[in-house]
C-alpha cells in the first residue's frame, strides 16, 4: 500500500482556482501515483476556497500542526528564506505534504506554483507495508 499526500502553501488571498491548479498540476506530475489526501498547516484548513478545492478534488484534508511541518523540515528540498523566516520552513507545501504522508516518506515531486503564484503544492509518498 501506498499513501501519496498533496501539500500545500498558499496566501490568504488565494483562490479556489489558484488551489484548484497547484492540485492539478501535482497529481499530473506524481502520475501515475494517486493521491490519497492533501495536506494543509492548521492555520489554513479552514480556508474557504481551499475547502472547495479539496470538495472539488474529492481528496480529504489534514490540517498538519507547526510542529509537525518543523519536524519535516529537513527533508524539504525547497529553502526559501522569506518563508523560513515566517514559517520555520523553507518550504510549507513541502513540510506539509511530508509530514502527512509519514515518517519514511519521500518527497517524489518538489514545490510547484500556481500561474498567479498565490498558491504552492508538493507531493510526498510512503510506501507502507503491511
Amino acid at each position: 500500500m501506498t499513501r501519496v499526500v498533496i501539500g500545500l502553501g498558499f496566501r490568504a488571498a488565494a483562490s479556489q482556482a489558484s488551489i484548484a491548479e497547484v492540485i492539478a498540476a501535482a497529481r499530473n506530475a506524481a502520475a501515475p501515483a494517486q493521491a490519497t489526501a492533501l495536506a494543509v498547516p492548521a492555520d489554513k484548513a479552514t480556508h474557504p476556497p481551499l475547502i472547495a478545492a479539496a470538495t472539488a478534488a474529492a481528496l480529504p484534508c489534514r490540517a498538519v500542526s507547526d510542529a509537525e511541518l518543523r519536524q519535516a523540515a529537513g527533508r524539504v528540498e525547497t529553502n526559501s528564506p522569506r518563508v523560513a523566516r515566517a514559517r520555520g520552513v523553507g518550504s510549507v507545501c513541502e513540510a506539509a505534504a511530508l509530514a502527512a504522508a509519514g515518517p519514511a516518506a519521500r518527497l517524489a515531486v518538489p514545490r510547484l506554483i500556481s500561474n498567479d503564484r498565490q498558491a504552492t503544492a508538493a507531493v510526498a509518498i510512503e510506501e507502507l507495508t503491511p
